[in-house]
């Protein structure tokens, strides 16, 4: 029994990691919805631990829009700039 349980924290603390790694300060996508679950999506057929991390990164970044909201409306002229981007 205690392995067991030792085995699901162990994979639970691997899970949602590209949402994490998609927040930080290197990697932060400005104005990006569900960015982590858009990075596992781009590497699901390389590998299969982003195939288990996808689940739960859409749960991570549910949890997460509502700050991402906020973010997109505190910061109008970079989503200005990325319409002018997507305009050209």
């Amino acid at each position: 029994m205690l392995r067991m349980l030792t085995l699901i924290i162990c994979l639970t603390a691997l899970t949602a990691c590209a949402t994490v790694d998609s927040r930080t300060k290197e990697n932060y996508q400005r104005n990006s919805f569900y960015s982590g679950t858009q990075q596992d999506y781009h590497c699901f057929y390389d590998s299969a631990l982003c195939a288990l991390d996808l689940p739960l990164s859409v749960v991570g970044d549910t949890l997460m829009t509502p700050f991402d909201g906020w973010y997109w409306y505190q910061t109008p002229e970079d989503r200005e700039k990325g319409n002018d981007k997507a305009t050209e």
